[in-house]
């Protein structure tokens, strides 16, 4: 698990955009604050947003105008050669 001040990479599927500045808030709470963003353009996953990320301390409180999305993670499907 990264500790607060470490750069963490995430990926969303979300429909809105995500944007340097911006909160990501996961359902345990863990805060990233977003740092860059590429938008995947070729592939089996076309409009995946990458994110790189700064880990927020726990219980750190965006300012009020800042823009927070609210993700759940999800399994991962397992790859054939892990079989």
């Amino acid at each position: 698990m990264k500790r607060p001040g470490e750069s963490a990479a995430l990926y969303v599927d979300m429909v809105r955009s995500v944007e340097p500045g911006d909160y990501i808030v996961t359902g345990t709470g863990r805060t990233y604050l977003v740092d860059a963003v590429r938008v995947q353009e070729r592939g089996k996953h076309v409009g995946r947003q990458h994110l790189t990320t700064v880990v927020m301390e726990p219980g750190h409180e965006p300012e009020a105008d800042a823009t927070v999305h609210r993700i759940s993670w999800y399994r991962r499907p397992r790859s054939r050669s892990t079989r």
